[in-house]
């Protein structure tokens, strides 16, 4: 099957990217250096094209108590023009998805991981009521994310508005009479903006973005420096951290899950809360050099205790990182643990998620 490419294909092209297939499209991995590339975002800014997410509109009367019932955290704590992490659940409990909601006023803007697109479509397009419209915006969207601590100096030269948006807010613009979305937020843990856009706007924004960045060394960004700095954040991954076999509890996404409502899933996640968790994620930093990997088993006393979710090398620590789910009697019993990597042991520390605290304005 041939891989879907985004409008901007031809631009990693023309900046050497090496392209590789992330879910079904072909995405650029990274331009030269992974590490490099995760370094200028920590120091200065960089530009990602993220437009194999999903975008998935939500209007119509009803619309805030379809998606309440639907998620798990409170979308009626937010107003128009603000954004929020949110979790679709399925009866289990299980993460069906997780999500950024956008309040645009007279409707909601789901935005979902690329490879869960048509399955969370197909999920409430069943769900939902005659008088709501669920709209798949996926196809005719681009988004480019520009991340870093000198992300706010680059976008207030083409959209002076920008730089006043609060931390997972957003607002809307133009850029040659097309409308774009702006929020400030990010995958990275840095101060950051995404922006949204038709698909004929996105290799204009881009050249334009990255020419109002120059000055700041402001250069394109792959994959795999977003996966590092996702990691060396925190952030969970779907695939990695949270799947359906996953609850929010277990994976320490407590913070998103409101008991006061009604949602799906709640009743079976309360239950698991009363019981007691099996697992739990946690965060972990090498203490000797080696770089954990998905599937290491992780080793307390001697016998496994759990499993790393996501691992790396982290250029801005110098160590090795990762999140692991382990046995949730060991998460207050010791901070030491050991991972087996290859056919070698290595000791490593529980802490917590946030290894490296960025810059976003939270």
């Amino acid at each position: 099957m041939e891989l879907k490419k985004t409008s901007l294909y031809e631009k990693h092209l023309e900046h050497k990217a090496k392209i590789v297939d992330f879910g079904g499209w072909a995405m650029p991995v990274e331009y030269g250096s992974v590490l490099k590339e995760a370094k200028l975002v920590r120091s200065g800014c960089g530009l990602f094209d993220a437009s194999h997410m999903g975008e998935i509109r939500i209007a119509g009367p009803g619309a805030l108590a379809f998606l309440q019932e639907l998620t798990c955290n409170d979308i009626s704590c937010i107003r128009a023009g603000q954004m929020q992490y949110n979790l679709f659940l399925n009866g289990r409990g299980g993460i069906i998805d997780d999500l950024m909601v956008y309040h645009c006023g007279d409707s909601f803007l789901c935005v979902v991981n690329a490879s869960n697109a048509q399955k969370v479509l197909a999920w409430l397009l069943k769900r939902k009521i005659s008088v709501l419209t669920v709209n798949d915006e996926s196809a005719e969207t681009s988004l480019l994310s520009l991340q870093g601590p000198a992300a706010c100096s680059v976008i207030e030269k083409l959209f002076p508005q920008a730089q006043a948006l609060q931390y997972m807010h957003f607002l809307h613009a133009s850029h040659n009479d097309k409308k774009i979305l702006i929020s400030r937020s990010g995958y990275t843990g840095e101060d950051g903006f995404e922006i949204y856009c038709d698909n004929t706007s996105a290799v204009n924004l881009w050249d334009a973005l990255l020419l109002a960045g120059r000055a700041a060394g402001c250069a394109p960004c792959g994959l795999g420096s977003r996966d590092i700095l996702r990691i060396e954040a925190g952030y969970t991954l779907y695939g990695h951290e949270i799947d359906e076999d996953t609850n929010p509890l277990e994976a320490s996404l407590d913070w998103a899950v409101k008991f006061q409502k009604n949602f799906v899933g709640k009743g079976m996640l309360l239950e698991a809360k009363i019981k007691g968790l099996s697992k739990k994620r946690v965060g972990f930093i090498m203490d000797e050099r080696a770089i954990p990997r998905q599937g290491y088993p992780v080793y307390a006393d001697g016998r496994i205790i759990g499993v790393v979710s996501s691992g790396t090398f982290s250029p801005t620590l110098n160590k090795g990182i990762g999140m692991a789910y382990i046995e949730s009697a060991w998460v207050q019993a010791q901070p030491e643990i050991t991972i087996k990597i290859r056919d070698a042991f290595y000791k490593a520390t529980i802490t917590k998620f946030n290894f490296v605290k960025g810059s976003a304005k939270k």
